[in-house]
């Protein structure tokens, strides 16, 4: 299974680190596709990579949020978008992490999610704070 993730340039709460490590080991995947921004997509890569996933990674054609992560697959670089969309067409399963407790208008996070409900992709919002019957 290959697993994709989306998520805020601000980083994962503890929360959402918790939940992602416990979602990669349940899900078995082989593949961990990310787009190699700060904060979220580096921190879930590391995890990742710890849990002996192979990293395909992403990367903005610009590096002014590039996190520097890589992978061992590394695609050319692309505008935010458009590796926003390759991220999910390349997975089976998409993991968003947004910083906020709803949906929003605007945003690479939630841009990727609405993409990847069109393409009928199944996804899984993995919010900043438990829901509260999850905690």
């Amino acid at each position: 299974m290959k697993i994709g993730i989306t998520g805020t340039r601000e980083g994962m709460t503890a929360w959402q680190a918790k939940e992602v490590r416990k979602v990669l080991l349940a899900l078995q995947g082989t593949e961990f596709h990310h787009g190699d921004c700060k904060g979220v997509d580096v921190e879930a890569a590391a995890i990742a990579k710890e849990l002996g996933y192979t990293i395909v990674c992403y990367p903005p054609s610009s590096d002014e949020q590039q996190g520097f992560f890589g992978g061992d697959i590394v695609h050319a670089p692309a505008g935010y978008l458009q590796r926003d969309r390759a991220i999910v067409d390349g997975c089976d399963v998409l993991l968003v992490c947004p910083k906020q407790m709803s949906w929003q208008p605007k945003g690479g996070t939630w841009y990727t999610h609405d993409y990847a409900k069109k393409q009928d992709k199944p996804f899984n919002v993995i919010w900043p704070e438990p829901l509260p019957w999850e905690d």
